[in-house]
């Protein structure tokens, strides 16, 4: 992995980094490290934002806070420079890009840039993986998390940044009015669905930290850990464990413009696989807790199994 960041910077702009090892959850999350940096940045004054739409200009909320933007991206050529001019109208502290196994000119295009800090990860390591390794690196109060195939306008990217900024530790990208009936729905959409069940929070739907965007506050970084990161459904579950405040923000349709890949594409495909397999592991987080929790017991639990059957039933 080779830590790339834009030359010609001043003193000022440059941080400290050391080094210090990842060690894998699992084997098909491996990777070899990641540079630690130094110590939070300090929270900055509000600035005023605005974002030209077409003939109409478009403020952007202001943030109290520092923001770091995370990417992660794999073979992105065609989407990656227009995703990165958009997120600099946010005027973030920093943006991380982790590039796995790009076979295209991602690099290059990322290197356009001037702000972008470009991690090279010259094997596949998967997205969840890729930002673990942003979120190790970042410094801001506010994370934002995307992925390199979206080019999503900065008036919604900038609402999750805000709902961190206004005190929510964990805000999820709400996909619930693009729910199709239980009997149409996959297992992806059924495992998100009854993991925030089981975690007392039928409010969430199948909002989840599995789709972008999504925001974490400093805190809930610190609260859930980096590592946990790479199993997004299982961090989900130990920020609510752990009492954050985990909300629903609002809708960006990354079901329409996400990339149609071969793994992506298919009953059983391998994402879909991978994405069950993680919610598995969050479950078995959510059962070793129960003997302190209320999750799954009395009147939760019934209270859970009737609003699932309302929605199962399409009522």
């Amino acid at each position: 992995m080779v830590l790339m960041p834009r030359p010609k910077l001043s003193k000022k702009s440059q941080r400290q980094s050391g080094s210090s090892a990842m060690s894998p959850s699992t084997v098909r999350r491996a990777v070899a490290g990641a540079a630690t940096i130094g110590k939070s940045a300090s929270r900055r004054p509000p600035q005023s934002l605005a974002l030209t739409v077409g003939k109409t200009s478009q403020a952007l909320p202001l943030l109290r806070g520092t923001l770091s933007v995370i990417i992660s991206a794999r073979n992105e050529e065609e989407t990656l420079q227009r995703l990165l001019k958009q997120v600099a109208r946010l005027k973030p502290t920093e943006i991380i890009v982790v590039l796995n196994g790009c076979r295209d000119s991602s690099f290059e295009r990322a290197r356009l840039s001037r702000q972008a800090i470009v991690v090279h990860c010259p094997d596949s390591a998967g997205h969840d993986v890729g930002r673990a390794i942003g979120a190790k690196l970042s410094r801001g109060d506010i994370l934002l998390f995307l992925d390199g195939d979206m080019v999503i306008p900065a008036p919604h990217l900038a609402s999750f940044a805000a709902a961190v900024d206004n005190g929510v530790d964990v805000a999820l990208n709400d996909l619930d009015s693009l729910l199709p009936p239980f009997g149409f729905s996959d297992d992806v959409i059924r495992c998100k669905l009854f993991l925030n069940f089981v975690l007392g929070r039928g409010d969430l739907g199948v909002s989840s930290m599995t789709a972008v965007p999504h925001a974490l506050s400093r805190h809930a970084l610190e609260s859930i850990g980096y590592r946990e990161l790479m199993v997004p459904p299982k961090a989900q579950a130990i920020a609510i464990l752990n009492k954050l405040r985990v909300e629903k923000t609002r809708l960006v349709n990354v079901i329409k413009h996400n990339r149609l890949r071969p793994a992506n594409t298919g009953v059983g495909n391998p994402v879909e696989k991978l994405i069950v397999g993680d919610h598995a592991e969050a479950l078995l987080t959510v059962l070793s807790q129960r003997a302190t929790s209320n999750f799954l017991q009395g009147e939760s639990l019934q209270e859970q199994r009737r609003q699932l059957a309302l929605w199962r039933n399409g009522l």
